[in-house]
């Protein structure tokens, strides 16, 4: 949970950690690739806002034949861009993922032909109009996904309004070596001193361009074994996925999105927790911060894409 929380901002975090826990640094390093090799964390780095890299992002539900499901988790295994890949208890739409893009007319093209080949019987897109809130973090002595929110922006801005090199972007979004010095390869590529770059990156997690930054943890391997998608349908729902946002601590992406056809539930977070029960808590308080006229709980059956990390 150190490495999850409190991963520090710093040219040697690992020594940092260690300091902290009373522990030599080559003590905490050997023990996050332990960790790593029995895949209890996924990754130790940061997520790097899809808008700041240029692309525009979506969540598709779609009807899927039972016959069909290998043949399209087979194609999207090979997709890079599609993430959060899984089969959900809809009565309708049994596929549920992310997918991203270069453009809205590349996305739509991609899930066109996509839903064609997997042959599809129908699907929606939810295009996501405005990013909320992304933290994936388990407290894993509760049971439940937590973390405070962080400010919500107005606009993230882009690797040009930055001034940046969309490299630069890229390779942050990558997992950080784990060694005592993780930020030196990179500083040295793209010509920054480790304490610059450290600095940028403190910059641009307080501009929301880096978001989750630090470990990124196995929910299976740490008792986390259920998690959920809740669509909230209200009167105001920009307002409602605003208070969601600041106000649930347990949900871990918040996103408001609008929809290629109708479609009443608009505003959307994900809920990560030891049983069903503590989901279902976190979803009673959502419903009442929000006044929600009604919502889905969507938990899921299987995970098509397991161990992706965008």
């Amino acid at each position: 949970m150190e490495l999850e929380y409190n991963f520090p901002e710093d040219p040697r975090p690992f020594e940092k950690i260690a300091l902290k826990l009373g522990m030599k640094e080559d003590e905490v390093i050997a023990k996050v690739k332990e960790y790593i090799d029995k895949e209890v964390i996924k990754r130790v780095g940061m997520y790097v806002n899809f808008r700041s890299k240029g692309m525009e992002g979506a969540l598709v539900a779609a009807d899927i034949p039972l016959e069909n499901l290998e043949k399209f988790r087979k194609m999207a295994l090979g997709i890079r861009e599609l993430t959060h890949n899984f089969i959900r208890n809809h009565p309708r739409y049994n596929v549920w993922y992310v997918i991203k893009a270069e453009s809205k007319d590349v996305l739509d093209r991609k899930i066109e032909n996509l839903m064609q080949e997997a042959g599809a019987r129908d699907y929606v897109i939810l295009y996501s109009k405005r990013n909320l809130k992304l933290s994936v973090k388990y407290d894993i002595i509760r049971g439940i996904s937590w973390s405070k929110p962080e400010g919500i922006p107005d606009k993230v801005p882009t690797a040009e309004d930055l001034g940046l090199d969309r490299e630069l972007l890229k390779a942050l979004s990558m997992p950080l070596p784990i060694t005592s010095r993780p930020f030196y390869e990179i500083s040295q590529k793209f010509g920054y001193k480790e304490e610059e770059l450290v600095d940028l990156i403190k910059e641009l997690r307080g501009l929301h361009v880096i978001k989750d930054y630090g470990a990124t943890l196995n929910g299976e391997k740490v008792g986390i074994k259920e998690n959920a998608m809740l669509l909230i349908n209200t009167d105001n729902v920009e307002d409602s996925c605003v208070q969601i946002a600041e106000k649930l601590y347990e949900a871990t992406h918040v996103v408001l999105r609008e929809s290629n056809k109708p479609w009443d539930y608009l505003c959307y977070c994900m809920l990560h927790g030891k049983d069903k029960s503590v989901i279902r808590d976190a979803a009673k308080n959502a419903i009442q911060i929000t006044n929600a006229k009604s919502y889905m709980l969507l938990y899921s059956l299987e995970n098509l894409k397991p161990g992706i990390v965008m």
